[in-house]
């Protein structure tokens, strides 16, 4: 019978090593398995300490804290903020893309929510939005859409003696909507031509 639990321990051992090449703070299933039912067997902490070769410590946590043979997640930092801001937060930004992380603030304080800005933009970039300058359109209704599609496929198969002989005038800039240098627009991937994330000219 000993020969038999010391040919065990030495598997289990071997096991342990193997798992803690990658995994150093862990001791290995097997190993924590044979900890557990051997302490449910009436042995004590030393004597499974001494029979596979760990810290009496490691076989406390094992059977005291962890009161479990499975790998527990470490410790985390509770949420700040809960996932009711959150929604709140990114159905703002989903609503009027071109809010401020100052206007999402005052609005949670109203509500008397404490929020940084930071928390804030971490929040939308954990939904998906991300700052971007919104791309510059022309102001187009459908009927002017509709018309320069029909324009562009007259010109389809036109061949490159027909442009070379066009003459492009230059186009002035007209800021018809205010100074468009500090937009910003809280967009998700493939929404940049979407109409309210884009600026007028």
């Amino acid at each position: 019978m000993a020969t038999k639990d010391y040919t065990m321990s030495n598997q289990l051992r071997h096991n342990c090593v193997s798992v803690t090449m990658t995994k150093k703070k862990e001791l290995s299933h097997d190993l924590r398995t044979h900890g557990v039912n051997a302490h449910s067997g009436g042995k004590g902490y030393k004597a499974i300490s001494k029979e596979l070769d760990v810290p009496v410590s490691s076989v406390q946590s094992i059977i005291k804290m962890f009161n479990t043979v499975k790998n527990l997640d470490g410790c985390v930092r509770k949420r700040k903020v809960s996932s009711r801001v959150t929604r709140k937060i990114c159905r703002h930004a989903n609503n009027n893309s071109r809010i401020t992380t100052k206007a999402l603030i005052d609005t949670l304080n109203q509500a008397g929510e404490t929020v940084s800005r930071f928390t804030i933009q971490r929040i939308l970039q954990g939904g998906g939005l991300h700052g971007h300058r919104p791309r510059k359109t022309p102001l187009l209704t459908q009927r002017h859409r509709d018309a320069r599609l029909a324009f562009a496929r007259g010109y389809l198969d036109r061949d490159t003696n027909f442009w070379s002989s066009i003459l492009w005038s230059d186009e002035t800039k007209l800021e018809l909507f205010g100074y468009m240098d500090v937009a910003y627009v809280w967009r998700k991937k493939g929404k940049a031509f979407n109409p309210k994330n884009t600026i007028p000219t």
